[in-house]
């Protein structure tokens, strides 16, 4: 059975093609599966063989740490920045999540308008 060693869902192409990378130059075969039209399947990297799968881990997990250690904090702005653009490229889970948090606001809120 298959070992999920990387998920793929907001990553960036630069960091999914280093992993890829990574990956490769260590020998470990594994194949990448994406999330569909719909975006509701799990997009990942995925070993086959277990040692394999733990010595990728080990990798990734390494890769990530020393990653973690260079990143610089996000402000609010970039923050703001980030967001519209990933709405601008995935428009469709833009649109369900704002219907998703008015439909919860409003079911939220109907009872203590109904005591008026």
């Amino acid at each position: 059975m298959a070992t999920l060693v990387f998920r793929l869902k907001y990553v960036p192409d630069e960091e999914a093609d280093e992993i890829r990378q990574l990956l490769t130059d260590h020998d470990i075969a594994f194949y990448e599966t994406n999330a569909g039209r719909w975006q509701i399947s799990m997009a990942g990297l995925w070993v086959k063989d277990k040692e394999q799968a733990l010595k990728a881990l080990a990798l990734i997990r390494e890769d990530q740490i020393l990653r973690a250690q260079t990143m610089r904090p996000i402000t609010v702005g970039q923050w703001v920045l980030g967001y519209l653009q990933h709405t601008r490229q995935n428009p469709a889970e833009a649109l369900f999540t704002l219907i998703a948090v008015l439909l919860i606001l409003s079911i939220s809120i109907i009872p203590f308008t109904l005591w008026l």
